[in-house]
């Protein structure tokens, strides 16, 4: 069901780029979209956390909303920088969160940078707070208030608990690069 859901995705991403309903047009983006789509399951990216279809019917009630959200903040970001009497006070602040799955996490960060005015700096996972830095109060305010998070909330509703771990604090590159060590060393060992 995914990979018919993702072809139908990608021919109907085709068509908006084409503009072209001719069938030569449509026949090449049907084997685009198929090939696409075959690439996509050979990698083992169709799954439900990299093409959540079963979250479709939030998506399309989310995305209106977030684009509402783009164009209202691109019109106060625009206001301040043509009006010197309008502030513009940039400040780094973290914003805690509660999201349970990493998808909802990505979904809440990037909304957060796409909507003008503010940009997810860092995820902490260890305090589950966002580093964001907004160029007004009132940015820090919205995001404050919690309707974001709220949306982001329902859009994970159902989802079930994430499996313990599926969300690992992050690694120090002293650990990284300890653990990359040892793995090297083990596969010389095992070369014969």
């Amino acid at each position: 069901m995914r990979l018919i859901a993702l072809w139908c995705s990608c021919m109907v991403f085709w068509i908006l780029l084409s503009g072209e309903f001719k069938p030569y047009l449509l026949g090449a983006g049907a084997v685009c979209s198929l090939f696409t789509t075959w690439v996509c399951h050979r990698m083992r990216i169709v799954d439900a956390e990299g093409f959540p279809i079963e979250r479709s019917p939030y998506f399309f009630r989310y995305n209106p909303w977030l684009l509402w959200q783009i164009a209202l903040s691109n019109i106060d970001v625009a206001k301040r920088v043509w009006s010197p009497k309008l502030p513009i006070d940039p400040e780094m602040v973290e914003i805690p969160y509660d999201l349970r799955t990493s998808i909802g996490l990505v979904t809440y960060a990037n909304s957060i940078t796409l909507t003008p005015g503010t940009v997810t700096v860092e995820v902490n996972e260890e305090k589950r707070t966002l580093l964001i830095h907004a160029l007004t109060k009132e940015g820090v305010d919205d995001l404050r208030k919690g309707e974001m998070i709220e949306k982001v909330r329902q859009f994970e509703k159902n989802w079930s608990p994430p499996a313990p771990g599926s969300l690992p604090p992050p690694k120090s590159t002293a650990e990284t690069a300890s653990e990359t060590a040892a793995g090297t060393s083990d596969e010389r060992k095992e070369t014969p």
